[in-house]
């Protein structure tokens, strides 16, 4: 039973202790992936996948893990428990679109195993930074490398701030440093690989496109910013996003404080990200578009 599967593991563990077969029930979610409810010895678990088999997997694994049984570890092959239930291959993309990366490429680099049961690896490349991916599917290679790129290349400056604020001062200056390190070093990767154009976005620039803008929207915004009316900077905020038909895209991160954290990007042609508190994340939004209109 060495290298079994999840579900292999767990049926082959039922059939050896006389227990009653896993149950499966399948869901299909409105995002075009599956979920899987198992059910074994009145324990019940639920996996996610892109697909049923993938479901049925990390439902399997989920219960062994819920039922704590000790002898299942060493026989289960978990290789594909993990794999993203969304596709982050698009994600990746549309990522590096947005944020004026080069586009990621995809290799399988490696064939192994048997036919039976066999191994690939892929490789997923933006610009110098390399990251991989191991399944016994191609697809699901692919997803693997291209999560793993994304871990690398997004901003997570939300979570940094998430982190300074949980953490004691000492250790949270100690994984900021860390985490500026990895950060320093993504960059250099992107710009040397580059032929001269460093990524991101001009201050001026940006500022430029906003003077810019539609004289129609700007006037709207111009109304809303100089006025007294509003009880709050996060109504006149979002109010003013509205005026210039930019939809804001919002993201909040619980803490252990009673406020919590909001991670806000405006999709437009020049994007802009804002991060921290709602008390401070609005006027942040209202004062950059003061100065920047």
């Amino acid at each position: 039973m060495v290298g079994k599967s999840s579900v292999s593991a767990l049926e082959e563990y039922c059939a050896k202790n006389k227990l009653p077969k896993p149950h499966y029930e399948y869901i299909d979610e409105d995002d075009g992936s599956f979920a899987c409810q198992i059910t074994v010895m009145d324990t019940e678990a639920e996996g996610r996948g892109r697909s049923k088999r993938d479901a049925k997997h990390q439902a399997a694994f989920a219960v062994i893990k819920r039922l704590r049984l000790t002898d299942m570890p060493d026989l289960v092959d978990d290789s594909d428990v993990g794999i993203p239930t969304t596709d982050v291959v698009v994600q990746l993309r549309d990522y590096c679109v947005q944020h004026q990366m080069p586009l990621p490429t995809f290799e399988i680099v490696q064939q192994a195993g048997t036919p039976d049961a066999p191994e690939f690896t892929a490789l997923c490349a933006v610009a110098s930074i390399r990251r991989y991916g191991v399944s016994e599917k191609k697809k699901d290679a692919r997803q693997k490398a291209a999560y793993e790129m994304l871990r690398i290349i997004v901003d997570d400056v939300n979570k940094l701030d998430y982190q300074m604020q949980v953490a004691t001062l000492q250790s949270a200056q100690e994984d900021l440093e860390v985490e500026r390190y990895k950060k320093f070093k993504t960059y250099r990767e992107m710009t040397e690989s580059t032929t001269g154009e460093m990524p991101g976005v001009l201050l001026c620039d940006r500022h430029n496109y906003f003077k810019q803008f539609y004289s129609e929207l700007k006037n709207a915004a111009y109304k809303i910013l100089s006025s007294d009316a509003y009880e709050s900077e996060q109504e006149k905020a979002l109010d003013v996003l509205e005026a210039l038909k930019i939809k804001p895209k919002i993201t909040k991160m619980p803490t252990e404080k009673a406020e919590p954290l909001l991670f806000i990007e405006l999709n437009c042609d020049f994007d802009v990200v804002f991060a921290g508190p709602p008390s401070k994340v609005y006027q942040d939004i209202v004062g950059y578009f003061k100065v920047m209109l």
